[in-house]
């Protein structure tokens, strides 16, 4: 079986993570928006050729909007949900009583 085709091992996987050396997101965005000082440019380059998560989180980063997840509302919970969810919450509290 090919490699693409089967899933990865643990320990394969375990170094696939960022790390202390990584660049922040938001500097990974800063370089992707040309925005850091040619110094700073030159090594956030250097890491991405030998850092497999940041050059592959780079192009994730290519759907990032600039919205703040903190100042976003969460989305309403659908009424059915709701209903059932205090139905099941409530079922679940009785038999702990």
């Amino acid at each position: 079986m090919k490699r693409s085709q089967r899933q990865l091992t643990f320990s394969e996987t375990a170094t696939f993570r960022k790390t202390a050396a990584c660049p922040a997101s938001a500097t990974l965005l800063s370089f992707r928006a040309e925005r850091l000082s040619p110094m700073l440019g030159t090594l956030v380059k250097q890491h991405l050729e030998s850092c497999e998560f940041c050059s592959a989180e780079l192009p994730l980063l290519a759907h990032h909007r600039g919205q703040r997840l903190r100042t976003s509302k969460p989305p309403e919970m659908p009424t059915n949900l709701r209903i059932l969810a205090e139905s099941i919450l409530g079922e679940h509290r009785k038999t702990r009583v």
